[in-house]
């Protein structure tokens, strides 16, 4: 036997265990370039980093500010501790959070802007000498100090959410979610909260809360019968009550609405009309409309959101479809989600994403980072806004929302009462104004008060006379 082939056959093992090893380092190498490059910040702020709280003693957490430069959050030096202080007590709690017991909200999702800073070499040298701490960037909101106030005095002592947007850009203006905390004290009262869960104090419901959509939900009904039907095609005649499949559907009081057009069947809020619309549409075309306008997805924010649900489709009983069509069974929606879907809708038909966040600024007031508006294309075409907003516009002049009927601006609107299993129905408003130049659009839960007419509605009216005539 060649003695050269002898040698090569005993060093194949050799050289199957050098390449196994080469690859090896090339996966740890890739895994630590992987880290260095996505996983970094999320490395830093792990509570697990025995140098996290070193970092934090080495500088001052920058402010948390509203829109208009007003301070939602600031720290102090007292007794060689640094204090985070929150001016507004429970007012911004859900949406700026708490430091503590960990982190939430905007707290949360900027920490390591609010503890960077802008300092050179020179600057870390003569802080040895005066023990002066530097100050971390601060942080800029979208949030509308006013807007806010009012909303929270507004749901008084109901459990419920307000979400308010600035459509074209994405702002969030206002965010507010009760019950409420004071984060000055969460590490006094932090196991009392989590002990309460009928109150759910902690949970954000403006983002994090799932409710059924009520009849706000009809405004996707209309639209997916509009995918394959003219505005002209639909007649029903209304008799208060009427049974799908194993259902008995009823419409508010039994209130007997006659002959409708699809446009009153709207602004009535007429459910054994929608439920009639829904023996005619295919349940999956309905489920892929859902999903364009951000269910069955995690919503992307600055803060933690919870999943709207949608989930029947064409092989679900007459019953269950009826119930969905209405927006009752098991179809769940967050208040974020609602306002994004009228949003839309103020849009022509895009998708703008919200934010919270709009700028970092530096010490000296330069800016660091700055959002830009996200398009995240067109969702709807013009032809089908156009209509639903008419149906939207009928409802505010001459339907559930006919408080809202003005002279001095003109609304899209949409009211809501959900039934559920903790009591009355949960009231629901969502709608956005001026139609013609939309400056606001509003998602308005109230729990367990009765109709959305008589208790958001109100809510929504004060809202939009406050931002469109007295702002």
């Amino acid at each position: 036997m060649n003695p050269n082939k002898r040698l090569e056959d005993r060093n194949k093992p050799l050289k199957r265990i050098r390449s196994l090893i080469v690859i090896l380092f090339m996966i740890l190498g890739l895994n630590i370039i992987y880290y260095v490059i996505f996983q970094s910040d999320n490395l830093v702020v792990n509570d697990y980093n025995p140098r996290l709280k070193a970092i934090e003693n080495s500088v001052i957490r920058g402010d948390i500010l509203d829109s208009n430069g007003y301070i939602l959050a600031t720290s102090k030096i007292e007794n060689n501790q640094q204090i985070r202080m929150y001016p507004y007590g429970s007012l911004f709690a859900h949406v700026i959070g708490y430091m503590g017991y960990g982190k939430t909200g905007v707290e949360a999702y900027s920490y390591l802007d609010l503890i960077r800073t802008k300092e050179n070499l020179w600057d870390k040298f003569m802080e040895g000498f005066t023990n002066d701490l530097p100050k971390g960037h601060s942080v800029v909101t979208t949030l509308d100090l006013d807007l806010q106030q009012l909303g929270r005095t507004l749901l008084g002592n109901n459990k419920g959410a307000i979400v308010a947007i600035e459509p074209k850009t994405g702002k969030i203006l206002a965010m507010v979610s009760t019950p409420d905390y004071d984060p000055n004290n969460i590490s006094t009262n932090y196991s009392t909260y989590l002990k309460d869960e009928a109150s759910a104090t902690l949970l954000n419901r403006a983002t994090q809360g799932l409710y059924p959509p009520g009849s706000t939900f009809k405004i996707l009904t209309a639209l997916a019968y509009l995918q394959n039907h003219e505005v002209s095609d639909f007649s029903y005649e209304c008799f208060g009550k009427d049974t799908f499949g194993e259902k008995t559907i009823h419409c508010y009081n039994n209130t007997v609405h006659g002959d409708l057009t699809l446009e009153e069947a709207f602004a009535l809020s007429c459910n054994t009309a929608f439920a009639h619309i829904g023996e005619q549409l295919d349940m999956n075309e309905l489920h892929n409309l859902t999903e364009m306008f951000g269910y069955n997805q995690r919503m992307q924010l600055e803060l933690e959101t919870s999943m709207s649900r949608y989930g029947i489709q064409n092989q679900k009983s007459d019953s269950e479809r009826a119930e969905t069509i209405i927006g009752q069974g098991r179809t769940l929606v967050t208040p974020l989600n609602n306002v994004m879907m009228v949003s839309i809708l103020a849009n022509d038909g895009h998708l703008i994403k919200p934010y919270l966040v709009s700028q970092v600024i530096a010490e000296d007031e330069s800016i660091i980072r700055e959002q830009k508006i996200m398009d995240a294309g067109r969702v709807l075409s013009e032809a089908h806004v156009v209509l639903i907003e008419s149906f939207m516009k009928k409802t505010s002049e001459e339907g559930t929302a006919k408080q809202l009927n003005s002279n001095q601006y003109t609304v899209a609107s949409k009211t809501g009462s959900a039934d559920n299993s903790t009591g009355a129905a949960h009231a629901w408003y969502v709608g956005y104004a001026p139609i013609e130049e939309p400056r606001i659009a509003i998602a308005i839960i109230v729990e367990n008060v009765g109709t959305g007419s008589a208790h958001a509605v109100p809510i929504a009216k004060a809202l939009f006379d406050t931002y469109l005539i007295e702002k």
